[in-house]
């Protein structure tokens, strides 16, 4: 009976492979000792598990086989439990119905062996699940709040959260927002707490459909901005939490759910930054300007890893935004009322390296007239950004890796061992890995920076993301939001596009000064971008601008500037055919009219 219990106590817990390991040798010893009792009793549980991780036909014939064996053996409470058990099988996969009827068979046998038990108890709240999903609130409370009852009698506190956490969704089916936040708020504390992984991560899950609601709606209990935050930090939890149960189903679920709290937030962000250079100029903030795939995943990695105190490595090359990064990770992290201290590795000259990184006292070598701080210290209770973390001497890395394992160092002259707070973000655009191998860096400290990663893919294999940043930039240089046919013709913009910008985001920002310079000085934007082969790019403007009519709305977020420009490139290209232009875009005419009124570009019929 041993592998039986492990097995039940590892999928309560939401270890299901483990769960899987132990039932399966739990089968084969009972199948070996003749103990038909037992394989019964391990049937049951592995149906269990293979419903839980959706793999239904596993599921159907181990809770069948599960229920003959009952019948046989005459154990009328393991006859109940697959019974119990085959029903959620129906419930996961939408057939409510069905469910019920196997509910409805267990439950006469459940009321026969003890009315207050906890077969009762768990079916009432399976009843209860069902009519709520069939949009019955009326009968589906009554039962659930029985079986919460009977799981405060019983002391089962798994029982009581997940019960909690139903009672959260027929409320929020119901709109009452109110009932369905008080329930899942208890549902989530009680189920994290017992360690409940695969519930807990399912109630956090509600929780942020849920909040999302109030933002969506207007009717929260907190403002917007902290209703996002939360929710983000509750989709991040739960898919911690889903990601180390290993279902897929429920991990490609979350992510899903991650991803529009995400833009959720981003949207929010823009709002936010739009108000305030409406107000005080062009302050775009810590926001990552993008339209890509790949970096719209890395923004949602780094808030992840924000909220968290692991040392972060952003690799990348020169100029993808390092250290823009770094700043979003301290300023969306608990430490953002803390110091955020920047220190170029690179411009260090070596032998004051140990002085800078940990301080001195007086008179600990000739010159020091007063006790000087070092980063250490400047950083305590914040974060501590090291860029090009390659070029750090070999003799101070065991010193940094104290830093981060311990949080002590010394300070040059004081032989007492002091202490810090910090966060550590690295980043560089070497190959640290060549650095090791090659011995000019250690591979436990390059180990213990790399527990997070953060790798910048370069702008060449992000095309779409030049003209929200030339945009960005530009705005940045004017002081004010802008467009970009105020400064650059579309052939020049199309040329831009498909440069290959070896530079990435920091040779936009060169250009786009050079650009807002010209213009103010000459009326007119000429500027030569250097490409890879030794040629250069003319790009001009805003002479020459096609004669569609395409006043911009006041402002434009970076992506919706993006796809605007889009859009009027492939309307020039298909000779003012918006018909045309909409086929070239793969989009219908309807979608393409609808976006051309929701960026100010004129509608006329072709």
């Amino acid at each position: 009976m041993v592998h039986l219990n492990l097995g039940i106590s590892h999928y309560k817990m939401g270890d299901y492979d483990e769960s899987r390991l132990q039932l399966e040798e739990s089968l084969r010893l009972s199948a070996k000792a003749n103990a038909p009792h037992r394989q019964c009793f391990a049937n049951i549980a592995l149906g269990n598990v293979h419903r839980l991780t959706r793999d239904f036909e596993s599921a159907r014939r181990h809770l069948h086989t599960a229920y003959n064996q009952a019948q046989e053996l005459q154990f009328p409470r393991e006859e109940a439990l697959a019974l119990e058990f085959l029903g959620d099988v129906y419930r996961d996969e939408g057939q409510t119905e069905s469910a019920r009827r196997f509910y409805a068979r267990a439950m006469a046998i459940g009321l026969q062996i003890a009315p207050e038990g906890d077969i009762v108890m768990e079916l009432r709240r399976r009843n209860g699940e069902c009519f709520g999903l069939e949009n019955r609130a009326a009968e589906a409370m009554p039962e659930l709040q029985r079986a919460l009852d009977m799981s405060r009698a019983q002391k089962d506190r798994f029982e009581e959260g997940v019960t909690l956490r139903v009672m959260s969704e027929v409320a929020y089916r119901s709109h009452d927002l109110a009932n369905a936040r008080r329930f899942i708020d208890k549902s989530c504390a009680l189920l994290v707490e017992i360690g409940a992984r695969h519930e807990a991560a399912i109630a956090l899950l509600h929780s942020v459909d849920l909040r999302l609601a109030e933002v969506e709606t207007g009717r929260g209990q907190s403002p917007r901005a902290m209703l996002l935050d939360q929710a983000w930090r509750q989709a991040t939890e739960a898919l911690d939490l889903f990601m180390r149960v290993d279902v897929r189903w429920w991990t490609d679920k979350c992510r899903a759910t991650v991803a529009r709290v995400s833009a959720m937030r981003s949207a929010a962000e823009r709002g936010a930054a739009d108000a305030k250079s409406k107000l005080a100029g062009y302050a775009p903030g810590d926001i990552i300007v993008h339209a890509s795939t790949a970096m719209r995943d890395l923004v949602q990695l780094c808030d992840m890893f924000a909220s968290c105190d692991d040392p972060v490595l952003v690799t990348g090359e020169t100029g993808t935004g390092k250290e823009v990064v770094a700043r979003r990770l301290h300023t969306h992290g608990r430490r953002a009322d803390g110091p955020l201290v920047v220190v170029n590795v690179a411009a260090i000259p070596q032998t004051m390296f140990e002085r800078e990184f940990f301080g001195h006292t007086k008179g600990a070598f000739s010159g020091a007239d007063r006790d000087s701080q070092g980063y250490a210290a400047q950083a305590d209770g914040g974060t501590l950004f090291l860029d090009e973390i390659g070029d750090l001497p070999l003799e101070v890395q065991p010193k940094l890796l104290r830093l981060l394992q311990e949080g002590t160092y010394q300070a040059i002259g004081d032989p007492k061992v002091r202490r810090t707070d910090v966060r550590l973000i690295a980043a560089t655009n070497a190959n640290l890995r060549q650095h090791v191998a090659e011995g000019k860096f250690r591979a436990d400290l390059y180990y213990r920076l790399q527990t997070l990663e953060l790798d910048i893919a370069p702008l060449r294999d992000r095309p779409e993301d030049v003209l929200p940043l030339l945009r960005h930039f530009l705005s940045l240089a004017a002081n004010r939001p802008v467009d970009l046919a105020e400064y650059f013709n579309r052939r020049s913009l199309a040329q831009l596009v498909q440069h290959e910008w070896p530079g990435n985001a920091r040779e936009i920002a060169m250009v786009a000064k050079r650009a807002h310079l010209a213009l103010l000085a000459q009326g007119r934007v000429l500027v030569q971008v250097a490409k890879t082969d030794g040629s250069y790019l003319l790009a001009d403007g805003p002479g020459d601008m096609p004669t569609i009519e395409e006043a911009a709305p006041a402002f434009l977020t970076p992506v919706e500037a993006a796809e605007r420009t889009r859009i009027l490139l492939a309307i020039e290209a298909n000779g003012g055919s918006r018909l045309l232009a909409a086929q070239s875009l793969g989009m219908g005419r309807s979608t393409l009219y609808r976006k051309l009124a929701r960026l100010g570009i004129a509608t006329r019929q072709d």
